[in-house]
């Protein structure tokens, strides 16, 4: 089964390789965005491979996504030495993301061999899947976790439906950064009587961030790129 999930994958890659110059080449970040909910569920790499890329960059969207919030933040991590994936999903399935977890491990168990290090960002509900993701992930390279304004807290009905446990530890060579909004700006969060980012993970280095981001309010989806922009510097 690893094995197929994998071919599958590669397959997939040599559909889309150049998606970056898509994406780029249309008028405004709102048509950019749709070219990444376009795609079909799976991990897309969004260039061709080059030999100087020695960091895996894979980006995780959230419930809902438009993809607009995502276009900078993507162009903004692509670097000469990075090579960037998307990886698009559906955040509300009866499989209870099961099946995603499984790719993702393939995936990096027959990949990471190739790469000094690997960076994965998961932003509101793909935080809870890159999440749930490291808490026991087998990997010998470094690998840096950050999780953008998700609900590790978890949400109805998923916890019940899915048994969902919020995460208490990392897996070993992984370092895991937690980007929380302030919960009265965040546009899902604000009406909730408790702020669903609170949770207690082992070794978390753990950042709230401002009121604003560039004279915008720092919202739930202006947040990937106050982060990106901070770990980019």
């Amino acid at each position: 089964m690893r094995k197929l999930l994998f071919i599958l994958f590669l397959v997939q890659f040599f559909l889309h390789p150049n998606n970056f110059d898509l994406i780029n080449s249309k008028k405004n970040v709102f048509e950019s965005g749709l070219v990444l909910v376009q795609l079909k569920n799976g991990l897309h790499f969004l260039e061709e491979e080059e030999e100087v890329q020695k960091e895996l960059v894979i980006a995780i969207h959230g419930g809902g996504t438009l993809g607009y919030e995502w276009v900078y933040p993507l162009n903004q991590l692509n670097s000469e030495r990075a090579r960037v994936a998307f990886f698009r999903w559906n955040p509300i399935s009866a499989t209870c993301a099961h099946d995603e977890l499984r790719y993702l491990k393939s995936f990096l168990d027959n990949t990471s061999s190739q790469y000094e290090k690997i960076t994965i960002l998961g932003h509101s509900l793909g935080g809870i899947l890159l999440a749930r993701l490291i808490e026991d992930l087998e990997i010998n390279k470094p690998l840096e976790a950050h999780i953008i304004a998700s609900p590790l807290k978890g949400i109805e009905p998923t916890n019940s439906l899915c048994d969902y446990q919020p995460p208490v530890k990392v897996s070993n060579n992984i370092v895991l950064y937690e980007w929380r909004t302030q919960k009265n700006l965040d546009g899902i969060f604000m009406a909730l009587p408790y702020d669903p980012q609170i949770v207690e993970i082992e070794n978390s280095n753990v950042t709230r961030l401002p009121e604003k981001y560039k004279e915008n309010k720092l919202g739930h989806n202006w947040s990937i790129s106050w982060v990106v922009d901070k770990i980019s510097d």
